[in-house]
């Protein structure tokens, strides 16, 4: 599932990155350009959200996309509300293979998944693509079993499953 949100979103390495130098030190953004993708630390891709708007573009974003996603994936990297737009508007405006990518990464991540569910549903434009794949039977069926099989000490899971199954019936 990793490998292939790494495969669909396959950008070289930027040998530049554009930042506010006012915003931010060169120091910073030093390492996206001088470390391997998947060797930038969660500490690394924290300093892009902290400094969102400041650092990069959309190639920077489509380049960083599948780091980000490991790391949260990994527990590494909180599945928050910044995260979850990227990844969401990565999906709207991405090709098939990259939303079936994404969908993939969703289904085999049930915290994730519950975090795009409690974190973006409501916010989602109600035609969008992530709005239609979230009344499919899927993800539904991945959040009730989390529920069940899981420990879910906070009731994320239960809760994104209930948010899920009154998002269905709309």
């Amino acid at each position: 599932m990793i490998e292939r949100l790494y495969e669909v979103f396959a950008t070289p390495r930027p040998r530049v990155v554009e930042f506010c130098d006012h915003c931010v030190d060169a120091a910073s953004v030093a390492p996206f350009t001088e470390v391997p993708l998947r060797r930038l630390t969660s500490e690394h891709v924290g300093e892009f959200w902290l400094r969102s708007g400041t650092i990069g573009d959309e190639t920077f974003v489509r380049y960083l996309l599948p780091r980000v996603m490991e790391l949260i994936a990994a527990g590494e990297l909180d599945a928050d509300f910044f995260w979850l737009r990227l990844v969401t508007e990565a999906h709207e405006n991405g090709d098939p293979d990259e939303r079936a990518a994404i969908e993939a990464y969703f289904l085999a991540t049930p915290p994730a998944l519950a975090g795009l569910v409690t974190g973006r549903l409501r916010d989602l434009p109600p035609g969008g693509s992530v709005a239609a794949w979230l009344r499919g039977p899927e993800p539904l069926a991945v959040l009730e079993e989390a529920a069940l099989t899981e420990p879910d000490p906070d009731g994320a899971f239960s809760e994104a499953h209930l948010e899920l199954e009154a998002h269905r019936s709309k």
